[in-house]
């Protein structure tokens, strides 16, 4: 140590021995700073101080060399610099062919010292003396930085007048220098490597699910404290699956990675946005700030580019803080608003976004989200924020969903049952409508004693007296279906179905509603019950529901104790 105090490492004046030993110490410093780089620019910082100190230099400058444009860019200046350089510039750029000295050391990796009043038959370079003349130095060491077998760039080195000038054998050190140099600049690229693909996508290089989530929670935190808008734009592309079964799972992935691009580029349409995968064919895009309607902007041109080159075109939902959805102060409340928009896009086959809150009066997407988002049982985490397809689909899934509310609830009464059953099975198909009826003591006559508008199809307005327990009744001989579901029996009535009921195509017709599901039987006392499914074209497919329908009922009109 007490030579290193005597004799900086790169002092002419110092003994050799000592000289040696302090340029080892030196070097020891610069691999303990390249260590500790985390980043790309750590490992540029860190080591560019370590080095000057090592070669006992005025200032010192790390370049990077842009081959492609025959030009270094300086990144970082440390040490006594000039009134107009700055430790980390923009745009200091210094072309190759200005400096002839620098051909060499570029193309052929040497390095060389340069004397602004050099001895006779010293090189010299009129560019390289008047830089130096210009920073206020009288000498200076350029030598190669040298990444993964090639030149990567130049450490450029100065003194003043009052220090030794740089020597000949100052270039050997100064590239065991530069040596570590590239070490820390290596070790920060590889940290930001491994972080890149910790949160990239390695098929589309967008951002991956948890950069995503790390995203979004984030800028939700900034939703509840200082009341920014948030905008999450969800897509599905449709028909990958097509594509992997008739060209194989390369096309598909071929056909992700086009849409990738087209993706990102439509987010660069708003500023600071993040474009991400979810997983498989799902794709998302964060905005932060603005307003819904940046998000909508983004999505239509989504939508347009998309329709334009994919062979199906995609499904795409919008949902924005700053639209009518209610109360949204969570990642995961807004995704799954997102998530149900594309999931009505995707039922409908909607060419342009489905946007949650700008739709119909009682608007489906934010009750579909609710539908997906309640809880199965007191105490039971709401799971996973894209959950919404699923919930939504398959006979099985649905039966367990619709038993576990059933029996979750206070529902006592045959009544109370049939509500909870006909109400979750209508949130979870996205159905526009529900209603419930019973026979009379006559059982002859059918009178409807709740009904649900959950949303309108086709422009219908239900009547007022027929919610609630209104007056509705029909003769049960004027629908012999209807009759004959009471007697444990479910079927699909679709208003496009010439050979169905006429009266019931009318209901059907009258409502706009593209089909009807109906399930009936008999309570203990012998009373029939009706639940009847309205559903739209955006609804999802009910061609499965009729089983599944009859069992809930028939598990609601057996368990409950009385009328």
């Amino acid at each position: 140590m007490a030579a290193e105090a005597r004799f900086p490492a790169g002092s002419v004046a110092a003994p050799p021995r000592d000289r040696a030993v302090a340029r080892l110490h030196a070097l020891t410093e610069i691999a303990k700073s390249a260590a500790g780089a985390a980043s790309f620019e750590d490992g540029v910082r860190l080591t560019a101080e370590a080095a000057r100190r090592a070669l006992d230099a005025a200032s010192l400058s790390i370049s990077v060399w842009e081959r492609d444009q025959a030009r270094v860019r300086v990144l970082v200046n440390v040490g006594d610099l000039a009134p107009h350089e700055e430790p980390s510039p923009v745009d200091e750029l210094y072309t190759v062919t200005d400096f002839p000295m620098l051909v060499p050391l570029f193309n052929e990796g040497q390095g060389f010292i340069h004397h602004c009043a050099p001895e006779p038959g010293a090189p010299y370079d009129m560019a390289t003396s008047n830089l130096l003349l210009e920073l206020g130095k009288a000498s200076g060491l350029s030598v190669p930085i040298v990444l993964e077998g090639r030149v990567w760039g130049e450490l450029f080195v100065t003194r003043t007048a009052e220090l030794p000038p740089f020597e000949d054998d100052d270039i050997d050190y100064g590239l065991a220098v530069a040596a570590q140099v590239a070490a820390g600049i290596a070790q920060g690229q590889h940290v930001e490597r491994v972080a890149r693909l910790a949160y990239t996508d390695a098929l589309t290089g967008l951002a991956n699910r948890r950069a995503i989530d790390d995203r979004l929670d984030r800028a939700m935190d900034r939703h509840r404290e200082l009341g920014t808008v948030v905008s999450l734009v969800v897509v599905d592309v449709n028909g990958l699956k097509r594509i992997n079964d008739d060209r194989g799972h390369e096309a598909g992935d071929r056909a992700l990675v086009h849409f990738a691009g087209l993706l990102a580029s439509a987010a660069g349409l708003a500023p600071g946005s993040l474009a991400g995968r979810t997983g498989g064919d799902e794709f998302c895009v964060i905005i932060e700030g603005g307003t819904g309607d940046d998000a909508v902007f983004v999505a239509e041109d989504l939508c347009r580019r998309a329709g334009a080159s994919l062979d199906e075109g995609i499904a795409c939902g919008v949902a924005s803080t700053g639209d009518p959805v209610g109360h949204v102060d969570t990642a995961s409340r807004l995704f799954r608003l997102a998530d149900a928009a594309q999931t009505r896009a995707k039922r409908s086959r909607a060419k342009h976004p489905v946007v949650a809150g700008r739709g119909l009066p009682q608007d489906a997407t934010v009750r579909l989200a609710d539908s997906a988002e309640r809880p199965k049982g007191p105490g039971s985490p709401r799971g996973d924020r894209r959950r919404v397809r699923v919930r939504t689909t398959g006979t099985h899934r649905l039966l367990e969903d619709v038993l576990e509310t059933l029996d979750h609830s206070n529902a006592r009464s045959t009544r109370e049952r049939m509500e909870v059953v006909a109400d979750t099975v209508a949130r979870l198909v996205d159905a526009c409508s529900w209603w419930i009826s019973r026979t009379d003591d006559s059982g002859e006559i059918l009178h409807t004693v709740n009904y649900s508008a959950i949303r309108f199809g086709g422009g219908y307005v239900p009547n007022p007296e027929a919610i609630g327990g209104g007056a509705s009744t029909f003769v049960l001989a004027d629908y012999p279906v209807t009759l004959s579901m009471l007697d444990g029996r479910a079927t699909t009535i679709e208003a496009a179905d010439v050979g169905a009921d006429p009266r019931e195509r009318a209901i059907l017709d009258a409502a706009g509603f593209t089909a009807m599901v109906m399930a009936g039987g008999r309570d203990r006392a012998g009373y029939g019950w009706l639940l009847e499914i309205f559903v739209d074209d955006i609804s999802a497919d009910v061609s499965s529901l009729p089983v599944a329908l009859r069992a809930l009922t028939a598990c609601a009109l057996v368990s409950s104790p009385d009328r």
